[in-house]
């Protein structure tokens, strides 16, 4: 057996896991920054990168071939860079998130490269042309972000990139069905010639992969822009903190010496002290108090910008008792009424008689009935 059919083999059993993987990826329940879901992306990546180097290996692909001199096995090995680069796209890499997508963005160019020494893919407009150049090279690549941003403050630029954006996203939707009607005819099974089924399937899934990386690129160029504006933010934040931490280290040396001029009067309009405590040669110039309970003293002078209590409410009605400004008394108080004995039956007759004359009176009268036209002349 030739050594280069085993490894063709391999590589085609490789590619073909990496399909169900990525498939099973983009279809997975958990949150693409779970660690479930990164870890099946760092082994998609793997398995993908290991395709990658058996292509090399085999040297596949060649500008002196045609799809025709390919089989359809060989044919879909192309996607294994476009695979590759949507895979590193996945990955959650803070840290280092502009190489991972420099790394994609390289793939995407790899495999627009092999579709057009292959001529298998073939833009349908001048503007898909220009597009797919621009990405196609390296440099021109680099600038991409530049453009784009330009075309962003050019409304009629900005309207056409729509309008070119809409019918891509057509024309994928027309290729999405009849990949799905190819599908649906290989796994029937009933065709004579599934060899033409399954190479115009291989086809058409390169033509939409094209689509799909020649947006993808478009989106990584801004992504990239944005990630190194990022990492620059880091940098004078990490520089900025460093610096603070400098200037802290010496407020806090200068905090304990007693010429600081932390001491004695303070200019209100400078913020300065108006002498410090001592002069050049060393002697004192005011009298000064050496105290290591410096924080307390802080502590009386730095207070919440807010109200704080001073006493409760207990404290605060003495105190005002205190002054004369609460009144007591005021007159002689009410006399309690007496209570009926239980064994005083005529007491309880004269109480009983009495409610029932207040009884009588409400009926006759009740409430509201002298505002009941009183007043009619």
């Amino acid at each position: 057996m030739d050594p280069k059919d085993g490894k063709q083999d391999s590589l085609r059993v490789n590619f073909e896991r990496s399909q169900r993987e990525l498939q099973a990826l983009n279809s997975s329940e958990h949150g693409s920054s779970s660690e479930e879901y990164q870890k099946q992306a760092m082994s998609l990546v793997g398995r993908l990168r290991q395709c990658d180097t058996q292509v090399h290996q085999l040297s596949l692909f060649s500008s002196n071939e045609t799809p025709d001199d390919y089989s359809t096995g060989e044919l879909k090995l192309i996607l294994v860079n476009a695979y590759l680069g949507e895979a590193l796209q996945k990955l959650h890499a803070p840290e280092n998130r502009v190489s991972v997508l420099e790394e994609a963005q390289e793939q995407y160019r790899q495999f627009l490269t092999n579709c057009f020494m292959l001529g298998i893919f073939k833009p349908s407009s001048e503007a898909e042309k220009k597009l797919i150049s621009r990405f196609s090279n390296r440099s021109a690549a680099q600038t991409s972000s530049g453009d784009s941003a330009a075309s962003d403050r050019n409304p009629l630029a900005a309207g056409q990139g729509r309008m070119e954006k809409i019918a891509r996203f057509k024309q994928m939707r027309a290729m999405q069905q009849a990949i799905a009607d190819l599908e649906a005819k290989l796994s029937s099974r009933s065709d004579d010639d599934m060899d033409e089924a399954e190479r115009e399937h291989a086809i058409k899934l390169i033509d939409l992969k094209s689509y799909q990386v020649i947006d993808d690129m478009s989106a990584i160029s801004d992504e990239i822009v944005m990630a190194k504006q990022m990492e620059e933010m880091k940098r004078h934040a990490s520089g900025a903190v460093s610096g603070d931490v400098r200037v802290t280290e010496q407020s806090r040396e200068e905090d304990w010496r007693l010429d600081s001029g932390s001491y004695g009067q303070i200019d209100p309009r400078t913020g300065q002290p108006v002498r410090t405590i001592f002069d050049k040669s060393g002697r004192p110039t005011q009298p000064f108090v050496i105290t290591n309970d410096r924080q307390r003293i802080k502590d009386g002078v730095f207070r919440p910008g807010w109200a704080l209590p001073t006493m409760t409410v207990d404290e605060y009605l003495q105190q005002e008792k205190e002054r004369g400004n609460i009144i007591s008394g005021g007159g002689k108080e009410p006399d309690m009424k007496p209570e009926i004995d239980d064994n005083d039956y005529d007491a309880l007759d004269a109480e009983t008689a009495k409610q029932r004359e207040w009884d009588d009176f409400k009926d006759d009268n009740p409430r509201g009935s002298g505002n009941r036209g009183g007043n009619r002349g």
